[in-house]
């Protein structure tokens, strides 16, 4: 990492989503062999895709058209845990859990007014260093496809119309 003297370098990424991105490569999260399917891209951001945090987007620094919707499990599923082995903790440089943030990808589907998490191929990484893999879980209660249900948002009828729900 380039450290000037007031600290991280900036960089520039250009993407397809988001227009032009600047972060610090103290953000930025090492894959040393990549993601299974794209290995070719190593290095990766994060971006919040909603004010509360609950969805961001894994974005390849290399390539602009790379981005994958991720979320924490547990949001939707309050048991899933993934256990690492001390190998795998071991490649991300990781004395023990503290510092490991595991994120799942998520695909949604507006038509069928529901999403799809990978719970068998969770993101992790490790906060301290920002180095990252991607983990095959072997559980047979996790799916690659675990369905959640979105909520339709509430429609405005006229007679539902407040003060409060008027943009001025």
């Amino acid at each position: 990492m380039n450290v000037t003297a007031n600290g991280p370098k900036s960089i520039k990424l250009d993407t397809s989503r988001f227009g032009e991105v600047e972060v610090t490569e103290d953000k930025v999260i090492l894959f040393a062999n990549g993601i299974p399917g794209f290995e070719t891209n190593k290095r990766y951001i994060l971006i919040d895709h909603d004010e509360g945090g609950m969805f961001k987007w894994l974005q390849a620094v290399d390539d602009p058209q790379v981005a994958f919707l991720m979320t924490d499990p547990c949001i939707f599923k309050q048991d899933y845990k993934v256990s690492i082995s001390r190998p795998e903790l071991k490649s991300l440089k990781a004395e023990n859990l503290s510092t490991i943030v595991t994120l799942v990808t998520v695909c949604v589907e507006p038509d069928n007014n529901l999403m799809a998490l990978n719970l068998k191929g969770p993101i992790v990484f490790n906060s301290a260093n920002m180095t990252g893999k991607q983990l095959i879980v072997d559980k047979e209660d996790y799916s690659c496809r675990f369905e959640v249900q979105l909520r339709t948002p509430e429609k405005v009828t006229p007679e539902k119309v407040t003060p409060e729900k008027v943009v001025k």
